[in-house]
């Protein structure tokens, strides 16, 4: 065999091998990836059919449904945005977001955080039964009570648009550090703020006063570490934004 054949030959080869990683780094994306998972986690495959247990590594697409037991927790990673559901948490992926499409989630019950990143001028939006969040790239986190029927959004970086019962015709726009309070009887929206109460990634104490008044903020422990105060019991964390690698 000559030399130019054999390097025509591996060239050939490299290019091949080459092509196939593109090719299933593309395909990877089409789907959101569990990166970290604790207790009991669920998956119902285009939102009908029979449940299966997800694991680590696993892949979600759109149309699935997700659904955390009591202490347990998963994070979905996507195209570099993350989505942490929560214990008792169900969640549906109506869409992700990609070049020809805009991306929807929507929180059925219980509470989860989402950071959007790499939206590249798509919308994405976060709903549930009663209210919608419009992302305008940032992190915030979405609750709802599915007895209550009643909503909260709040605001961790950037700006939201929220849309429910009680909001002008063209939406409120909630901006960083701040949080929206929807009643499931419809009601006015109640409006807060978290300045001074929320510093970084410590929750100071008055924190646990307010949680006391609405428990389900007790999910914010899982990326806020209690500073100068202990709480009951705690919301396990994972490895990604709720560390120490963000500033």
């Amino acid at each position: 065999m000559s030399m130019k054949l054999r390097i025509w030959m591996i060239l050939t080869l490299v290019l091949s091998l080459g092509s196939l990683v593109l090719i299933s780094q593309e395909s990877s994306e089409k789907d959101a990836r569990v990166s970290f998972l604790i207790g009991k986690v669920q998956i119902q495959r285009s939102g009908k059919g029979p449940w299966a247990t997800l694991q680590k590594g696993d892949t979600a697409s759109s149309g699935d449904i997700i659904s955390t037991g009591n202490a347990s927790k998963t994070t979905l990673l996507y195209r570099g945005s993350e989505f942490k559901i929560l214990p008792n948490t169900k969640l549906r992926i109506a869409t992700l977001y990609n070049e020809n499409q805009n991306g929807k989630l929507e929180v059925l019950s219980g509470f989860a955080w989402f950071q959007l990143v790499n939206l590249k001028g798509k919308k994405f939006e976060v709903g549930t039964p009663t209210t919608t969040a419009g992302v305008r790239g940032t992190a915030f986190s979405a609750f709802h009570d599915a007895r209550t029927k009643d909503s909260s959004f709040c605001t961790c970086e950037g700006k939201v648009l929220m849309n429910g019962s009680g909001d002008p015709k063209d939406g409120t726009l909630q901006e960083k550090g701040n949080g929206g309070y929807y009643p499931g009887d419809g009601g006015e929206p109640k409006r807060s703020t978290y300045e001074g109460i929320i510093v970084k990634f410590k929750s100071m104490p008055p924190f646990k006063d307010l949680m006391k008044k609405n428990i389900s903020l007790k999910n914010c422990l899982s990326c806020h570490t209690p500073q100068g105060w202990t709480p009951d019991d705690s919301v396990p964390s994972d490895e990604t934004y709720g560390g120490s690698k963000v500033p």
